[in-house]
């Protein structure tokens, strides 16, 4: 694989340094210099932060000393929106027994086909708009794709997929980096935007449509609650992976000049999608409670405590974008967690990024892409772009 120039690499980095700022300006900065002082850095009345990706594995491969549900834990945050069995939220005996049940949700072949139904046309309109050279907004149609996949999935009506989208988008713009709990007027406006989102799910389980993630659920015996809050978690943390990934990894690759060698070399696309991921980092931060004492890289935890995994600053020790390095052993696909709670939505979310990046190497096959417009987000819990135009260059 041809090697990158390293100072486009570094620009194109940076620039996904800045997108992040944006997004979590308070506790980018915060957390950026707490992991300046050392790789496990205790911080009073916060926690005990780590930074390290191989002791980010350990804990996360430890679930009798380290927990989603506890003081301090990712339960206190999700659970007053999804309810008490959202998956993401769950531990022990309880959430091993669902995930077994929806893991065949998130088979190859399941997957596969929705994908070939829903993105691929998508994929293919975004390719022939670039090969016309117009103006085209990445954020636009990875929106429209991923709204139209999750009203697949859930069976929502089609013509409801933007306002879908819209609403999930609402109730992650209430958590930030440094997020512990919400207010109850906070509550009160999540809980009105979820009212439609539950009552759209609880109509498609009655209707059991073949092929949607609640009818396949209500089949395994899963209760019509139960699915419910499964998923409106897919839906509000698992939707905007794809949707703030794809603009970031189009200026990634635009940037740095790596689109050039992927319109040569599709076959690479899966390389620079986990590289990408590598330095986007879906999941920026993972909070767990520590259930007994214990030491990281001989700093004592106490039971009752908080750990925060900053994954982000984890695995940008790795350094600039480079796809023709190997991803580090301990790094990888720690953007979605380890063990137990390994991000089961994963395989939807790899397929959707290596769908798209090869649509992308694809159109640059119509002349040399190049960014026009980029407009970063603000104050979001998916750091990404709020546009981003990109157009193929005629030929001279």
């Amino acid at each position: 694989m041809t090697r990158l120039d390293a100072r486009a690499a570094r620009r194109a980095t940076r620039e996904d340094r800045r997108v992040v700022l944006h997004a979590h300006r308070a506790g980018y900065l915060a957390l950026r210099g707490i992991t300046r002082l050392g790789r496990v850095v205790r911080v009073p009345g916060l926690g005990v932060v780590v930074s390290d990706a191989a002791r980010m594995r350990e804990i996360l491969l430890d679930p009798g000393t380290y927990s989603k549900v506890g003081p301090g834990g990712s339960d206190r945050l999700w659970t007053p929106i999804i309810g008490p069995r959202g998956l993401l939220n769950m531990d022990g005996a309880e959430h091993a027994h669902l995930r077994r049940k929806l893991t065949p949700l998130f088979s190859q072949k399941f997957l596969r086909s929705i994908v070939d139904e829903v993105l691929t046309p998508e994929m293919d309109g975004f390719v022939a708009a670039v090969a016309r050279h117009e103006d085209v907004d990445v954020v636009t149609v990875i929106e429209r794709a991923a709204a139209l996949i999750i009203c697949r999935l859930t069976g929502y009506p089609e013509d409801d997929a933007a306002a879908q989208l819209a609403r999930a988008r609402e109730i992650l713009g209430f958590v930030t980096l440094t997020t512990k709990s919400f207010t109850d007027a906070q509550l009160a406006v999540i809980h009105e935007k979820l009212a439609v989102l539950n009552a759209s799910t609880r109509t498609a389980y009655r209707a059991a449509a073949p092929g949607t993630v609640p009818a396949l659920m209500r089949a395994e015996g899963i209760t019509e609650d139960d699915t419910v809050a499964v998923v409106t978690a897919m839906i509000v943390a698992g939707t905007e992976t794809i949707v703030s990934f794809a603009p970031r990894f189009t200026n990634l690759v635009v940037e740095s000049g790596h689109l050039d060698h992927l319109a040569r070399h599709p076959e690479d696309v899966p390389a620079a999608v986990a590289e990408a991921m590598r330095v986007t980092v879906p999941s920026p931060v993972m909070i767990r409670s520590v259930l007994r004492d214990d030491r990281v890289a001989g700093v004592r935890v106490r039971a009752g405590e908080r750990i925060i995994l900053a994954n982000i600053f984890a695995c940008a020790r790795a350094g600039d974008f480079d796809p023709s390095r190997p991803v580090p052993k301990e790094m990888r696909q720690l953007w979605f967690g380890a063990g137990a709670h390994f991000c089961i939505g994963m395989p939807l979310a790899t397929l959707e990024a290596e769908v798209f990046a090869t649509a992308l190497a694809r159109a640059a096959e119509a002349g040399r892409i190049g960014v026009r417009a980029r407009v970063r987000k603000q104050r979001t819990m998916a750091a990404s772009y709020s546009r981003l135009v990109i157009r193929a260059e005629r030929p001279a």
